[in-house]
């Protein structure tokens, strides 16, 4: 890279366990209200850029269309969505990335890599083949994964979903469905599926927000989608297998942001990957999360990966 980041810029882990309670309830916060500067911004740039980066690349060298989709995405909102995560770039990170406009094109350089991303006035496609689209390229030059959820008066639908970070689900199951089917299999959600359509309205007019959601894993590969890839051990692809001999545990946590697109009626959906060596929590961090643990009902448990293994957990966690 050309250009070099700094230091983690968060100033606090991301716990969302600490009150030692596990919980599927929304949680929304509103972004700008952080205490710190980082915590304010959707795209989170660190250290660990390049890792980022590079497992996009390893995505797209696989199989694109595994990890990018998009169903009855209108052009509309394509559009709007690509100029929003290009103003978003330029207005946290002014100097890693820098925007130029010519009579008939754009071009995006990130001065980080040393890309340069050129379009046309359309906002669709780029001039270089190397991207499915301009929505594909944006997303390339983020840690974070990024989907477009649309709405009309009485619908939605998952539009576009850019996953290369999948925590145990694809973006070929979920898109062009809605948010209470793609959340169906959720245990502890049934409430919140009755009533959603009013949430994802604020999400579109109001925001931005920002939530939290984790689990457990045995690595820390950002990749944990269903299909491994050929020549992978299917058990060790998805990192859930806890024994007290584990070498490592990892809290893996989710900072999801929304930014809404009030004119097309849709919103941007952003997961940026986070892990925590468990074994450099402090003792009532593990304790709040061993409670946490504890709060899970069977079916959550299930769902996590964590059914039947929360004695070995336990002793590994020396509680």
């Amino acid at each position: 890279m050309s250009a070099k980041l700094g230091t983690e810029p968060n100033h606090i882990k991301y716990l969302p366990f600490l009150n030692g309670n596990y919980s599927t309830a929304p949680g929304l916060q509103i972004t700008q209200n952080a205490k710190h500067a980082a915590d304010r911004l959707i795209f989170q740039l660190d250290n660990s850029y390049a890792d980022y980066l590079a497992n996009k690349k390893q995505c797209r060298t696989e199989n694109l269309a595994k990890y990018y989709v998009e169903k009855n995405l209108p052009i509309a909102t394509a559009v709007a969505a690509n100029k929003c995560l290009v103003a978003q770039l330029i207005k946290e990170y002014p100097t890693e990335f820098s925007l130029t406009a010519a009579p008939t094109a754009y071009c995006l350089k990130n001065n980080l890599t040393g890309e340069e991303i050129i379009w046309h006035a359309d906002w669709l496609q780029t001039t270089e083949n190397d991207y499915k689209s301009l929505f594909d390229a944006l997303c390339c030059q983020v840690p974070e994964d990024v989907v477009i959820c649309q709405l009309t008066p009485k619908q939605d639908w998952l539009a576009a979903i850019h996953l290369c970070a999948p925590n145990h689900w694809a973006a070929h199951d979920k898109i062009g469905k809605s948010f209470n089917v793609v959340h169906g299999n959720i245990p502890g959600m049934e409430k919140i599926n009755q009533h959603y359509f009013k949430m994802l309205e604020l999400l579109v007019q109001k925001g931005p927000f920002t939530r939290f959601a984790w689990g457990l894993t045995t690595d820390k590969r950002l990749n944990h989608h269903p299909e491994p890839p050929l020549g992978f051990d299917p058990i060790l692809w998805q990192g859930r297998q806890i024994q007290p001999d584990t070498p490592q545990i990892y809290v893996r946590v989710e900072r999801q942001s929304t930014i809404g697109l009030p004119a097309v009626n849709a919103f941007i959906f952003t997961i940026r990957t986070y892990f925590y060596e468990v074994n450099t929590l402090q003792q009532y961090e593990k304790a709040a999360l061993w409670a946490a643990i504890e709060s899970m009902s069977t079916a959550s448990l299930q769902y996590k990966g964590l059914h039947g293994q929360k004695e070995a957990l336990k002793q590994w966690l020396a509680l």
